[in-house]
């Protein structure tokens, strides 16, 4: 992929350094087993990178499927075998589909640990629903035992 940082990019990696918050920041909080919160953080930040710095055109599937953790892509369904509308996993073409530039709502601001929570902060791009089912799949992909806030 591209190798363009973006600020998103570079709060991923690096937090917000001494940028002042936006007014309009959106905690989500997700719960971690004892001692797991940096683990979940360091996987989450995994993902999150390549999509922050995807080049245009948007990827094929192929190319997610190679350029994503393969526990992570592990961790999807195929589009074919979901065949009722109760999963308990995305599939990888559905949950990459919402992190398009057009179709996500959010942008990383930062993260912090506390204690077994780990702490996220977002900044939204629209009105309306941030729309974090997608996210809240990567939080328990990566580890999370459950997520709250929005």
């Amino acid at each position: 992929m591209s190798a363009l940082v973006t600020p998103e990019l570079e709060r991923l990696r690096r937090g917000p350094g001494d940028a002042p918050a936006p007014p309009d920041l959106v905690s989500l909080n997700a719960r971690c087993k004892g001692g797991t919160a940096g683990d979940v953080l360091q996987r989450v930040r995994a993902v999150l990178e390549p999509i922050a710095e995807a080049p245009k055109p948007w990827p094929s599937l192929d190319e997610w499927r190679q350029q994503l953790p393969r526990w992570f892509v592990d961790a999807t369904s195929d589009d074919e075998r979901v065949t009722t509308c109760v999963v308990d996993k995305w599939s990888l073409r559905a949950w990459i589909w919402w992190f398009q530039p057009d179709q996500r709502r959010w942008l990383w601001w930062d993260a912090a640990l506390d204690g077994d929570t780990l702490r996220i902060r977002l900044v939204p791009t629209g009105t309306g629903s941030l729309l974090l089912g997608a996210l809240d799949f990567l939080l328990r992909a990566a580890g999370a035992t459950s997520s709250e806030g929005g």
